[in-house]
Order: C-alpha cells, then sequence, then structure tokens
C-alpha cells in the first residue's frame, strides 16, 4: 500500500526575513521600555529629592550603593571627630563679651520655626532688638542652599544676626557628610554676621548629622538640641509650642557661652502681646 507523499513546506526568503523583522520589532518595543524604566530609576537614584506638588521623593539608597568608598564613612567619621574635639577644645576657651548693641535678628528654618519664633521674639522685645523669622515647611539645607532665599531676607530685613533651625528633615540621613557643603554654603551666604545653629529636636537617633552641622559651623555657633526632653505633638516630632517655648530658655542660658553672645534677658510677664513677624513658606516653594 503505497502513501501519498505529502507536499514539503518551504519558506521563501522573504517570509524568513519579514518574520524575523516582526520578532525584532516586538523584542524592541520591550527593551525601549526597559532601558526607559532603568533612565527613571538611575535618575531618582542619582539626583538630590525631587519635588512634586506637596510630594517629595528622597533619594533611594542606591546612589549610596553604587558611588560609595567603601573607606569613604570612616575617613568622614574620623575627620568629623577630630574638627569636633578641637571645636570643643575652642570652645572651651571662648571668652567673648555679651554684645549689648540692638540686633537684627532673623530666624530661618523649617516647620519647627513657627513656635520657636513665637518666645524667640519675646526675647527680642525684651532686650531691645528687631525681629523676623521665615518658617518654610518641609525644607532642609539643600532647599536653603540651592535658593537665594536668605541673602534676600538678610538684606530685606537688614539683618545683624541669624538664627536657624534646620537638619530635623535629615536626620534620616545615612551619609550627612554628604550634605555637608550644603551647611557651608548657608554659612557663607550669612556672611560675617555672627549666628547659630539651633541642631534638631531629634526624635530618633541620627547617622551623623548634629556633628556633620556643628563641625561646620564656627566654634561656639551650635546649639545642640540632641538629649534635649521635649513633650511633642501628636506627630511625635514637632515639640509643643509650650516646649519650644523652654527650647529657646535653654538656648537663651546657653547664649552667654556662645561664640558672640547677645543681650537674650528672660522676658518679663508684663512685656504683653508681642507680634512675631514670621513669613511662611511653602513646601512647593523654591
Amino acid at each position: 500500500m503505497k502513501f501519498a507523499e505529502r507536499p514539503m513546506l518551504t519558506y521563501s526568503r522573504e517570509v524568513e526575513e519579514l518574520f524575523i523583522t516582526k520578532v525584532k520589532a516586538r523584542y524592541t518595543g520591550l527593551w525601549l521600555l526597559l532601558a526607559i524604566a532603568l533612565v527613571i530609576f538611575l535618575v531618582v537614584s542619582l539626583v538630590d529629592d525631587i519635588t512634586v506638588g506637596p510630594y517629595t521623593v528622597k533619594k533611594a539608597p542606591f546612589r549610596e550603593t553604587l558611588l560609595k568608598d567603601p573607606t569613604a564613612e570612616v575617613r568622614e567619621k574620623e575627620a568629623t571627630d577630630s574638627i569636633l574635639a578641637v571645636r570643643h577644645e575652642e570652645e572651651r576657651e571662648i571668652k567673648a563679651e555679651v554684645d549689648t548693641t540692638p540686633q537684627s535678628i532673623l530666624l530661618i528654618g523649617d516647620s519647627m520655626t513657627m513656635n520657636l519664633a513665637l518666645r524667640l521674639a519675646e526675647y527680642a522685645k525684651a532686650n531691645g532688638h528687631d525681629f523676623h523669622a521665615v518658617n518654610w515647611d518641609s525644607s532642609n539645607t539643600v532647599k536653603w542652599a540651592k535658593s537665594t532665599h536668605l541673602e534676600e531676607f538678610i538684606e530685606e530685613y537688614g539683618a545683624t544676626y541669624v538664627f536657624i533651625s534646620l537638619g530635623a528633615n535629615e536626620l534620616y540621613l545615612k551619609n550627612p557628610s554628604s550634605h555637608r557643603h550644603y551647611v557651608e554654603t548657608i554659612i557663607a551666604q550669612i556672611g560675617e554676621r555672627p549666628y547659630v545653629w539651633i541642631g534638631p529636636p531629634n526624635w530618633k537617633e541620627d547617622a551623623g548629622i548634629n556633628d556633620m552641622i556643628e563641625a561646620a559651623c564656627a566654634p561656639g555657633a551650635f546649639f545642640r538640641s540632641a538629649g534635649m526632653e521635649f513633650k511633642r505633638k501628636k506627630d511625635g516630632i514637632h515639640p509643643t509650642r509650650e516646649a519650644s517655648a523652654l527650647w529657646i530658655d535653654s538656648v537663651a542660658r546657653w547664649m552667654p557661652k556662645s561664640g558672640h553672645p547677645i543681650r537674650l534677658d528672660f522676658p518679663s510677664d508684663s512685656l504683653g502681646r508681642v507680634n512675631a513677624k514670621i513669613k511662611f513658606m511653602k513646601s512647593t516653594d523654591k
């Protein structure tokens, strides 16, 4: 019994090339999508925090992992510790006389600033100083350093003495030294004016943000708030208005030990109502 022979299927070169082209087109689109996703991931990882509307995308730790020198963190900590040791020795030798001349005080900072300003304004009025404050919600050393706001406010208010309240929004930093140049930029914007940097009121352990800021500041210009006890709002982060008043009271008691002390005698109960003159900036402002 013979079976009929089946015809053999043959493909022309044109059919084969068409098939290969379609396959390539399909996978080209897929590779393009993967490439775009990789680019977005690298951008978010390698640039600074990105703010879109009310939301801020923090830098991915991938950046620190990819670019990190394995020995850098140890060397940076050793350098900071060495600078702090010198700072503390210099501060023990500070014997500055209290500057009794009236000052134009400017307080700038993050969302901690408002309640600090309410109390510091009372000290200013009681001691013959002018006072202005700028509260920039969700701000950090990066935002202030990359803007010209500080220089503009110093000129606008004729500031002769500057208080800074920044660092709370950077407690999460695993490598605080990466923000040191922002701190130095802010200090450079202040110029030759005396200043006090009020450290953040830690609600958790930091990875060295306080040490980094103190090491960048002039001797006697950093007030360390970490370690103090604060009654806080429901968020567990911001000190209450009453706690912030006690916070400023502590700064005022420390002031004679600072590098450039000014008169900050305790305000009397008869002081009356005080206008703190606070300017509020939104978290989305640039």
